[in-house]
């Protein structure tokens, strides 16, 4: 995983605080190999309540993620119980590692 734990815990931190401790913080995509050089931040974040307006908020946390980060790019895939399930949402679950 190429994100340090510093970061892994800063973003934990502030997503479990606009979601609940009960929501859960996958990074998938290129940052996951070790091998691999570049590229972006992609988190997948899951929460068990519904949330209004998702397109709006994982945007308000992708902005707020990248400040942590110090201006690394970031994407933000949020997933509720009402998100219609798309392939980067089984991407993600299926090769992502938690936070």
């Amino acid at each position: 995983m190429r994100l340090s734990t510093e970061h892994r815990l800063a973003l934990k931190a502030h997503f479990s605080q606009e979601l609940g401790d009960d929501c859960e913080v996958q990074l998938f995509g290129s940052r996951v190999n070790d091998d691999c050089l570049g590229g972006d931040v992609d988190l997948l974040i899951r929460t068990p309540r519904l949330v209004d307006n998702r397109a709006w908020l994982a945007a308000k946390l992708a902005a707020r993620a990248e400040r942590l980060l110090g201006g690394r790019r970031l994407d933000v895939v949020l997933l509720d119980p009402a998100t219609p399930m798309q392939a980067v949402h089984a991407v993600a679950l299926a090769t992502g590692i938690p936070l």
